[in-house]
């Protein structure tokens, strides 16, 4: 429901917006929400992570350290992000977008980008390491809200419209693939189909959309074999627990063990180098055995809060950017969550995702915090009487 009315509010955008201020209080609710799940990242990361910290760097504390590093560098940037007039946000979406397309490039570059895993995801910029596709995610979501609220009938033409949005996509997608990204990819997909949803798209395009997209998706699916392994151990765990599915066995045993209580914080058994990614991608994992069923619990509900907020600013908001802008990271974060968790749980195919906000990982880390950032700034936008209301005023109501 909440989602129809802010496709058809969004329906009703012009591209003759005045400048939007955002000297209003920020949401409050979405910032403790946030820093919450990085409060309990930081101390799960630093859980799940000292065994193999203390194996191969001596120091129990060399990733918990790391992160926290990485969690200031985001606060600060989050912080920043969070006073900034909704223009400059707005014209950051379209350099950063074109930067981050070329930060893309440069990871294929031989010796500029770092393989690890099979992939070649990382750009090695001397000082430090970035993973681009991170910002790429949030710039494709910041870049075609801005082209959208710009020429809202895009959404509405075939040519000149929905298939140039298209092709920005399959630029990022192609370049992602190459590394290879899937599951940065499918996120990215997820985003696009978010915008273009909330912009008012016809629903039959939208329908066509699908019907390219999930051929096209079983088709990358199937003709790299380590992805179509990952689809039949993900049917069928138990099939080959030593090998395919290895990781996916050993997440399931670590809920298991955790049970409804947990086995107690630091307790747990799996991370002692029987979970492979036990502080990045299948951190929820650890959550599970060490804290327990009603951790769980508690992180999906944090995350559907933060979403919830979310969907709020977009449904307040009159401002065409602000609203796809909004729609866009919220679906980045909240597919990403829904993927990860998703893929620990065995419910999902394995794709490489961390958990936003709690799992290790800089570039990853600094990013989400710096969409939080966003989301906060664009809340500053909806002045007291919509927040309190819980509607959406037309600029005529504003204005009487």
């Amino acid at each position: 429901m909440a989602f129809n009315l802010i496709r058809r509010k969004a329906g009703k955008s012009t591209n003759n917006e005045p400048s939007l201020p955002n000297t209003g209080a920020m949401d409050l609710w979405l910032a403790g929400t946030a820093f919450a799940l990085l409060i309990i990242g930081l101390v799960m990361v630093y859980s799940a992570s000292a065994p193999i910290a203390l194996r191969h760097f001596g120091d129990a504390t060399h990733f918990a350290l790391r992160n926290a590093v990485f969690a200031l560098i985001g606060i600060v940037a989050m912080i920043i992000i969070s006073r900034l007039p909704i223009d400059t946000i707005r014209f950051l979406g379209q350099v950063g977008f074109w930067i981050a397309i070329v930060l893309l490039l440069a990871v294929l570059v031989p010796g500029m980008g770092l393989e690890g895993g099979g992939a070649r995801r990382w750009l090695n910029l001397r000082v430090i390491t970035v993973q681009p596709s991170e910002p790429y995610k949030v710039m494709l979501a910041l870049y075609l809200s801005h082209l959208i609220a710009h020429d809202p009938g895009l959404v509405y033409r075939v040519r000149d419209g929905i298939f140039y949005l298209l092709a920005l996509f399959m630029l990022g997608a192609a370049l992602l693939m190459s590394e290879p990204d899937f599951g940065a990819t499918v996120i990215s997909a997820a985003i696009v189909f978010g915008i273009v949803f909330i912009a008012g798209i016809p629903l039959s395009w939208i329908a066509g959309l699908l019907m390219i997209a999930i051929p096209m998706a079983a088709v990358a699916v199937i003709m790299a074999p380590y992805r179509f392994r990952r689809v039949t151990s993900f049917l069928d765990p138990w099939d080959d627990p030593q090998n395919s599915s290895f990781q996916l066995v050993q997440s399931l045993l670590s809920f298991g063990n955790g049970g409804l209580w947990g086995t107690g914080l630091g307790q747990g058994e799996q991370k002692q180098f029987y979970l492979p990614e036990s502080h990045t991608d299948f951190i929820f994992a650890v959550i599970g055995e060490e804290m327990g069923l009603g951790m769980v619990w508690l992180i999906i509900f944090l995350f559907a809060v933060l979403v919830w907020r979310a969907i709020r600013i977009a449904r307040l908001t009159n401002n065409a950017f602000v609203r796809l802008s909004t729609t866009g990271l919220t679906v980045l974060i909240g597919s990403q969550a829904v993927a990860n968790m998703g893929v620990v749980m065995g419910l999902l195919p394995p794709k490489g995702l961390t958990l936003p906000l709690v799992s290790y990982g800089g570039t990853s880390l600094i990013i989400t915090l710096s969409a939080i950032g966003l989301l906060l700034a664009f809340s500053r936008t909806i002045a007291p009487a919509e927040k309190s209301a819980g509607r959406v005023t037309t600029p005529r109501e504003s204005a009487s």
